[in-house]
């Protein structure tokens, strides 16, 4: 199966950031509309706070809400897909 990147997705409105406990990475959730025939999506993206470089970590679609919680410096459980910011990517049209 071909997998598609989630790095071309942007993300349309801002609905929450969390900082890890350390202050090295952001995450930040968006909102996305695909318009008046698809349902709202949640893109998910860590920012280096030290280098400014950003990657989408987290796409999920029939989704309109993101909680965020740190578990340690580098691992981060966006609506209870846990992720290390480093090196996981979650899409869900790998599910």
């Amino acid at each position: 199966m071909m997998q598609t990147s989630i790095q071309w997705i942007n993300g349309d409105a801002q609905i929450t950031d969390s900082t890890s406990p350390d202050g090295t990475y952001t995450v930040t959730a968006y909102l996305n509309s695909g318009g008046a025939t698809t349902d709202f999506a949640v893109l998910g993206t860590v920012k280096n706070n030290k280098t400014r470089k950003t990657k989408n970590i987290y796409w999920q679609y029939h989704c309109s809400d993101a909680a965020i919680k740190w578990t340690d410096d580098e691992n981060v459980v966006i609506n209870g897909v846990e992720l290390n910011v480093l090196k996981d990517e979650y899409d869900y049209r790998n599910d």
